[in-house]
């Protein structure tokens, strides 16, 4: 069984998962990966009413997303950026369509997630590769999206 729980990726530093925006995506924090000025926060369970990916938005001043991971194969998430622009995301769609259609956000395409991951990466200041965004909805991982955005990797230190 793989991993059920939100995944928050956000600007910040070690105290970022203290922040009330970021700790209503969950119970408490599984695992915090540093990825340059970047977070990426594993949260445990389901998040509180008031998780909102805009008000890690506001309290970071930087774009950020969040995304509900299912058994470790497939999420379903949000992007948002301090224009106010926002997108929703599907990553492996075929195991949403075929498991967890009820999650499948209303109206959701995946050229306008492709369109919205785009124009995050630009206003987050990254450069994006469309094809490979276009891959990670279709059949990728959250490591994939990552990549495909332009998110630096995993910085492990002592």
């Amino acid at each position: 069984m793989g991993y059920w729980g939100y995944v928050v990726i956000a600007k910040g530093d070690h105290t970022l998962a203290e922040h009330p925006a970021v700790a209503a995506f969950g119970s408490g924090v599984l695992d915090d990966y540093p990825r340059g000025s970047w977070r990426e926060i594993q949260m445990y369970s389901r998040p509180r009413d008031d998780a909102d990916i805009a008000a890690v938005v506001a309290a970071t001043g930087a774009p950020a997303m969040a995304f509900y991971v299912a058994d470790g194969d497939c999420a379903v998430g949000e992007g948002a950026a301090p224009s106010g622009h926002r997108w929703d995301g599907v990553l492996t769609e075929v195991c949403v369509l075929s498991d967890y259609p009820d999650a499948l956000p209303t109206g959701y395409r995946r050229d306008n997630a492709v369109a919205g991951a785009i124009a995050w990466a630009a206003e987050a200041g990254l450069t994006a590769d469309p094809t490979k965004i276009e891959q990670a909805f279709a059949r990728g991982s959250l490591d994939n999206l990552y990549d495909a955005v332009g998110l630096p990797g995993i910085v492990y230190t002592e």
